[in-house]
């Protein structure tokens, strides 16, 4: 994706703040300060203000007088009003609002070109070579236009035309004839005969005299198409047409006299390899055209506007956009372009048609997962690489826009789906989970990345850092951080210091590449954790002050929440340790738990039946041995011969150990959760766990789980589908087959089903499903269970649109065949 530089983007951003404003009502103190656009792009003021003095130099912006200095971008205001000839571009409020009052004259022409997106902003410079080409005496130059598929140079050719037809160049009936040169590739005889016509007798078949399309195009346009696809030879008779207007038809002698043909070619390959140098000098304008990643933002986003109301006006039904398709498709990759972004967005609206079954009574909803395939996993692998632009527009986008299929096609008309610079963006729904609070409240993004940061530096804890760290770390930045965090006298966790190095190393890097990234500035972040970001603030202004570039005020939210993960590492909490025999099973139940808990706490170790009793003692001790932090660990195990591995260890060590048992992924979620309270000890938990599932009780004590709990557990993982939906689909498939195999239905087998299934939902529409060994011979060994479980996801798959694979069949047989065991 290209990177502009900080006057493009300033440039961008308040052409757009200026459309803006100019579709609200026209009031007092109209215009965008300096203040604002810093705070928004995070570009300090002085530097702001150092671009805006080049732009208005530059007449590209106006200033408005007065304190603050406000300004307007000159290409916003010209597409709605005629701006006075001046020296210098300064107005007063007054004299802006009298410009604002006054409509264009009626008997403007009107420029053909002011409806193509992006005619005022990356395309500007090519539009305006194309207009000098078309108006040069006396009959314009000929044209070649180079580009990638998808471009839209067909598209140009037809702006070309109308804008020459507008300015008197060609006449209202003049003809524009398209040939696209690939289509006869193989057979360049014929390719000949239609482009140049042909004499009677010319060849087999030619029982009369024809003309080809070079005759018809006369007076008019040309447009060759993949002209790199021409031969060398046509190549060659087109220089008669272009330098002296004559030609020959095939088998013809006497060259035919001909009216003046204006050619505009197009090709995606390169010039100088693909044509002849003796023709490409003979077409003295060529300009290329920029692929859709290389645009502005907001010109893509005019785009997807544009090609979901032409989606609307076919199917005939309004649509209601989800904000997450919008900056899915803002944010990915397009192959091919404007071509490219069209069909994906046909594809989207055709899945969200067919979820209405054809019935248009309703407006048409379109979610992410609408999406294709492709633009999902697009999304996921550049939305880290997302541009301050593009988060700033996404930032405006309405939760839901609005697709209205009975107004015009026009860009210019579009709704106004961005929100307004000065509208509130605070949420007013009701929080119900961790992560919708900490998405409302804008720290979701800085609280996961900071968390995924610094789990990751924990591999960097064997590192011999006097020789390591200066290898992998710029030596300025590691001197710079060492000098602030001495000078403050602050003790943090040695993998806080080397993941803030880490941090403010790539930091660097990216600025320098300018793919600054950005995190939300809210005020919640100062609320909810006050010391970490007194602390943030210290460290980022002494870091400011020894370093060579400056470190951006938003990334005070991802070191408060760096400083806070690093706070919660360093608390003591009790170790949690599951041990079970048998394949997965201690492992399967820490990992639902842990998802269910967003935490890496609960340990499992998975244990061989035919594994020897010291070799098993060996591992628990190494186990304990690395996840006491001092509070002691609590076993939790599915035999009772294994509780005497906690006497044993209490014995021959210093660690406090208990065992309980017999494990179950209900008590195992609580011990977990518990473990974790500040106030928690060793002997407490225990107690408590053998309270609530041991006492008066043979069976586990009943643990009952809300729905509302598990979907705001299972909304911490999963990607793009809906964790309300696919619960409720899912118990209905966990009661068909419970119901058919007679299996008692219980929390347990309920969690591990949920947690596994919508995740192995996911990883099929992403295409990753996972392995498993000797799945055939595995369901041999199953038949009755494998076939009944097979047909009970039949309702999933037509759901999803997905194909559930045996290897994924597998390992549900698996959970329930575990379950059985453990339940006879």
């Amino acid at each position: 994706m290209r990177q502009f530089s900080r006057k493009d983007r300033i440039k961008m951003f308040l052409e757009e703040e200026t459309k803006g404003s100019l579709n609200e009502s026209v009031e007092q103190n109209s215009g965008i300060s300096t203040s604002y656009i810093s705070k928004k792009l995070d570009i300090t003021r002085s530097n702001v203000s150092k671009e805006l003095n080049k732009l208005f130099r530059e007449k590209q912006v106006i200033k408005i007088s007065g304190k603050p200095v406000l300004y307007l971008s000159v290409n916003a205001l010209a597409s709605k009003i005629n701006l006075p000839q001046k020296n210098n571009f300064i107005f007063t409020q007054e004299e802006l609002s009298k410009l604002l009052t006054v409509k264009k004259k009626d008997n403007a022409i009107e420029d053909p070109f002011e409806k193509m997106i992006g005619y005022q902003g990356s395309l500007k410079s090519v539009v305006e070579q194309l207009k000098a080409a078309i108006l040069y005496p006396p009959y314009g130059m000929n044209i070649l236009l180079s580009g990638s598929t998808g471009v839209g140079k067909t598209t140009m050719v037809s702006y070309l035309y109308n804008f020459a037809i507008s300015k008197g160049i060609l006449k209202k009936n003049a003809p524009m004839i398209t040939f696209n040169c690939a289509d006869y590739v193989d057979n360049p005889q014929l390719l000949m005969s239609l482009l140049f016509g042909y004499e009677k007798g010319a060849f087999t078949g030619a029982n009369s005299t024809k003309e080809g399309i070079i005759k018809q195009a006369e007076h008019g346009i040309l447009f060759l198409d993949e002209v790199h696809r021409l031969p060398p030879q046509a190549q060659e008779m087109l220089f008669q047409v272009i330098d002296n207007q004559t030609y020959r038809r095939l088998g013809q002698v006497t060259p035919n006299t001909i009216g003046h043909i204006l050619f505009v070619m197009a090709t995606t390959e390169d010039i100088s390899s693909a044509l002849l140098r003796t023709f490409t000098r003979r077409i003295p304008v060529s300009v290329n055209l920029p692929d859709l990643d290389d645009r502005f933002p907001t010109e893509k986003l005019d785009y997807i506007y544009l090609f979901f109301k032409a989606e609307a006006k076919q199917i005939g039904s309004s649509l209601l956009v989800d904000k997450s398709v919008i900056e899915a498709l803002l944010n990915y990759k397009t192959p091919s372009n404007l071509g490219q972004l069209k069909v994906d967005i046909k594809l989207t609206c055709a899945k969200a048609y067919m979820k209405e079954n054809g019935v248009l009574e309703n407006k048409i909803s379109i979610t992410f997962n609408d999406l294709p395939e492709k633009t999902i996993k697009s999304y996921f692998k550049e939305k880290k690489y997302q541009e301050v632009l593009i988060q700033d527009l996404v930032s405006r986008l309405n939760e839901t826009i609005e697709i209205d299929s009975t107004k015009s096609n026009n860009p210019e008309s579009s709704p106004n789906y961005l929100t307004t610079p000065n509208a509130t963006l605070e949420p007013s729904f009701k929080v119900s989970s961790k992560k919708e609070y900490l998405h409302n409240t804008g720290l979701n993004e800085a609280y996961v990345a900071a968390k995924g940061f610094y789990q990751q530096i924990d591999a960097f804890e064997e590192l011999d850092r006097s020789q390591t760290i200066t290898k992998i770390i710029n030596y300025s930045v590691y001197t710079a951080v060492k000098t602030t965090l001495t000078e403050l006298q602050l003790n943090l966790h040695k993998n806080t210091i080397l993941g803030l190095m880490l941090h403010i190393n790539t930091l660097k890097n990216r600025i320098y590449s300018k793919n600054i990234p950005k995190y939300p500035q809210t005020t919640s972040v100062k609320q909810q954790y006050p010391q970490e970001y007194t602390l943030a603030l210290d460290i980022r202004k002494r870091l400011n002050q020894l370093i060579d570039f400056y470190i951006p005020e938003g990334e005070l939210t991802f070191l408060t929440m760096l400083l806070h993960m690093s706070k919660k590492k360093n608390q003591k909490s009790i170790g949690i340790l599951a041990l079970s025999h048998g394949d997965n099973i201690a492992s399967s139940m820490c990992e639902v738990v842990n998802s269910f808990l967003n935490s890496t706490h609960a340990i499992g170790i998975d244990l061989p039946l035919d594994e020897g009793t010291d070799k098993i003692f060996k591992k628990v001790l190494n186990t304990i041995e690395r996840i006491d932090n001092g509070h002691g660990v609590l076993i939790l195990s599915d035999m009772g011969s294994l509780s005497l591995f906690a006497n044993l260890i209490q014995e021959k060590t210093n660690h406090q150990v208990r065992n309980i048992s017999p494990i179950s992924t209900p008590m195992l979620l609580e011990a977990t959760r518990k473990s974790q309270l500040p106030s928690a000890t060793l002997d407490n938990l225990f107690n408590s766990l053998k309270s609530d599932f041991l006492m008066e009780k043979i069976t586990p004590k009943s643990f009952s789980f809300s729905n509302q709990k598990m979907i705001d557990s299972l909304g911490q993982f999963l990607l793009f589908i809906d964790p309300k939906k696919v619960i409720s689909r899912l118990q209905k498939t966990l009661t068909r087959i419970t119901n058919h195999q007679k299996i008692p239905e219980n929390d347990d087998l309920k969690i591990k089903f949920m947690f596994h299934c919508s995740s192995m939902v996911e990883r099929i529409m992403l295409k990753k499903p996972l392995p498993y060994n000797n799945v055939q011979k595995f369901k041999q060994r199953n038949p009755e269970l494998f076939k009944t479980i097979k047909c009970s996801f039949k309702e999933i798959e037509n759901d999803y649109f997905i194909e559930i694979p045996d290897t994924e069949l597998a390992y549900i047989v698996e959970i329930f065949d575990t379950h059985y065991s453990l339940n006879q």
